[in-house]
């Protein structure tokens, strides 16, 4: 079926679901029986359409995947490598909308972990390692994302070497180099321009192709973060939602101002006791639980504010931190949109949604602030 006919329908449904969210709000505040009783009938039949609507548009990740072994072999045969690649995790669904826009960025990364992360056969075998190298691209579904991971055990990326041609480059200085972490020397690597590769060649030494996988993945509400160890290899780690349409959020006040948190994300919601703020570094913790939290107080979104009282606990992959808040207004479903380019992007960001009140209230991006 054709893509834009799928987001027309899709759009409608939207629609629904924030028309319904006001006639909710409308019937609560005139306290009006019979059309609360209306509303939760056209509420499960909205609810139902919507679901059916998610089904037809996710497909099976398998229908990308599919494409990469050929690609894989025929790099691994231009630079005379020996490779054996293994995929898991197809089956895993993703939005048509959502996937569409992940089959460059894969394709990208693939031929870069051929190219420059397996090393060629006689050198492998010097470093004590088999002939043939390994390329594994799996995905799995974890807390409501997809995570796509590839992971080889090639080369890995070298500090000094990423340093070196960051300061050639005029990206940092000699003096602050030493101070950086390695997520922040890898950060590099997604700067638009920028390569390692010592010569020019069909594949790669163009300094294109990281920046516009990040910008892509981003574009997506996605994250990408590499984890690498020198001489053992790498991991690339994209973190995509599995649909761009509507999801379950707490929303909460902070500075008079609404925000809202996806459900997925949210631990609970606890009292803070002031006295327990501590400062670390250039940051605040607080102990909630025999748990060391960092605090966001997300003032460049909401401006400086006194510490609340009440604040939110989100978790991702295991680290958690915690959000204070004013008001917990409660839960609700709501239409997320991709923040418009001409705005801008926005760390902690995922996208914007409009209530039944007519308000625009950004959605948190958990992913990108733990």
């Amino acid at each position: 079926m054709d893509i834009r006919r799928l987001d027309q329908m899709m759009n409608l449904v939207e629609d629904l679901v924030i028309n319904g969210g006001r006639l909710k709000q409308i019937a609560k505040m005139y306290q009006i029986k019979e059309m609360d009783e209306a509303l939760n009938m056209v509420s499960r039949s909205v609810s139902d359409l919507q679901n059916l609507m998610m089904n037809i548009r996710m497909i099976p990740i398998n229908q990308i995947f599919n494409r990469f072994p050929r690609v894989v072999r025929d790099v691994a045969h231009h630079d005379g490598k020996e490779v054996e690649f293994t995929m898991t995790g197809g089956e895993t669904e993703l939005d048509r909308s959502v996937m569409d826009g992940l089959s460059d960025p894969l394709l990208h990364l693939i031929r870069n972990g051929v190219n420059h992360g397996i090393e060629k056969p006689e050198e492998r075998e010097k470093a004590g390692k088999a002939r043939k190298g390994t390329l594994t691209l799996s995905a799995r579904r974890e807390q409501g994302n997809v995570i796509i991971e590839l992971e080889d055990d090639g080369y890995g990326i070298e500090r000094d070497r990423v340093l070196a041609k960051a300061i050639e480059r005029g990206l940092v200085t000699k003096e602050a180099a030493d101070h950086l972490s390695d997520d922040e020397v890898i950060n590099f690597l997604f700067q638009p321009g920028f390569s390692t590769a010592s010569e020019i060649t069909d594949i790669s030494g163009r300094g294109v192709g990281l920046d516009v996988v990040k910008s892509t993945i981003e574009s997506l509400n996605g994250s990408i973060k590499v984890k690498t160890t020198p001489g053992k290899g790498s991991r690339f780690t994209m973190t995509l939602p599995p649909t761009m349409a509507i999801i379950d959020v707490m929303m909460v006040r902070i500075n008079g101002r609404r925000c809202a948190i996806p459900i997925n994300a949210v631990v609970e919601v606890a009292s803070a006791d002031l006295r327990t703020v501590h400062r670390i570094g250039g940051s605040e913790a607080i102990m909630l639980r025999d748990e060391v939290l960092q605090i966001y107080r997300l003032e460049e979104m909401f401006g400086n504010r006194t510490m609340s009282e009440i604040v939110v606990v989100v978790q991702y992959k295991g680290r958690k931190c915690c959000i204070p808040v004013d008001v917990v207004e409660g839960q609700q479903e709501v239409v997320v949109k991709p923040v418009s380019n001409v705005i801008g992007s926005c760390r902690g960001v995922g996208g914007v949604t409009i209530p039944g009140d007519g308000d625009v209230v950004p959605v948190l991006d958990v992913n990108t602030m733990v």
